[in-house]
């Protein structure tokens, strides 16, 4: 085999991993999202209250621990995107069950 076969080679195999990375990752989203869809209905305005604070302190934690991390914009970008969506969401919730 010959260099430029071996790189093809290689990258093939990376292409492969990182597809494989990427299924599992979406994968993961979806069932976190069946989950959420599934039990924000069902709690209470107290629960979205404790949940609220609770993941917030999570979040805050994940950040600090990422300041001396270079990250990718997007990363950080999604995150308080995400964040905001899921505190919105209980929000809702906590408002609508008082």
């Amino acid at each position: 085999m010959n260099n430029t076969d071996a790189l093809l080679h290689s990258m093939t195999e990376l292409v492969t991993s990182n597809g494989k990375a990427v299924a599992r990752f979406g994968a993961q989203v979806v069932v976190m999202s069946k989950f959420i869809d599934a039990t924000f209905p069902r709690l209470t305005a107290t629960q979205c209250e404790e949940i609220a604070k609770a993941f917030r302190d999570g979040i805050d934690d994940a950040m600090s621990l990422m300041d001396n991390i270079t990250l990718p914009a997007e990363y950080r970008s999604t995150l308080l995107e995400q964040t905001n969506t899921l505190l919105n969401g209980l929000q809702g919730r906590s408002t609508t069950r008082r």
